[in-house]
């Protein structure tokens, strides 16, 4: 069976919604979810490059100066 990612994340937004006092008091969802699921993928595929930002934009499909531009705004650690 090919991994669902869709899936995953549905079931950590469903605890998510979960564990929140006041569903109506959360905001910016989006772009809160969006970050920490790039930030995620670019820390994971870039240890599983081995560190290697070639190998990463390639797993990727971004340029280099894009996933330069990822590392420093989402303040993910390269080395």
């Amino acid at each position: 069976m090919k991994p669902n990612i869709s899936t995953n994340i549905g079931k950590v937004l469903d605890d998510f919604f979960i564990i929140q006092n006041d569903i109506f008091a959360v905001r910016d969802l989006y772009s809160t979810v969006i970050s920490e699921v790039e930030r995620a993928l670019i820390s994971k595929v870039l240890r599983k490059a081995g560190g290697n930002k070639s190998i990463a934009t390639k797993m990727l499909g971004i340029s280099r100066n894009t996933l330069n531009s990822k590392i420093k705004s989402l303040n993910i650690d390269s080395e």
